[in-house]
């Protein structure tokens, strides 16, 4: 059926030292050459970090690729925020550019980040009774939930 099993750790950044041990050890085993488990780790920067403790270093040695993810640029998130409101039906853009660049420096281009922001920013918005959302909305909303 030539079907193979991977194991995906989302948020690993957020695991203790003492797991990266025990996943060196399941990923120590290796079949034809190939190892028999592969291993996706996924997280924040600081997994890296993580990875070059001295109890991390075997599991570090077996890392074949790397990458990082960059944020995305201002006019990627409006056409993000636009493709959302329109999900959700609304047919015009909401955000005012001031509050689409308070959303991308706020979040860094970091897509989840911004939908929080975002999402927040609606919430302030609507408090308000305001037809739009305003940088000033955004920055309410950064207050709230960070």
């Amino acid at each position: 059926k030539k079907k193979h099993a991977v194991l995906v750790i989302d948020e690993a950044s957020l695991l203790r030292l003492e797991v990266f041990a025990e996943l060196h050890t399941l990923c120590q085993f290796e079949m034809d050459c190939k190892p028999y488990l592969p291993l996706v780790l996924a997280g924040q920067s600081n997994l890296i970090d993580k990875l070059m403790y001295p109890g991390c270093m075997p599991l570090a040695s077996r890392v074949v690729a790397k990458s990082h993810f960059t944020g995305t640029h201002r006019e990627q998130l409006y056409e993000y925020l636009q493709h959302h409101l329109s999900i959700a039906g609304v047919k015009t853009m909401l955000f005012e550019e001031a509050a689409i660049t308070a959303i991308h420096q706020g979040s860094g281009g970091i897509f989840r980040k911004a939908n929080h922001l975002a999402r927040g920013a609606l919430i302030a918005a609507a408090a308000e009774k305001s037809q739009a959302v305003s940088a000033e909305h955004v920055r309410l909303a950064d207050s709230e939930l960070f």
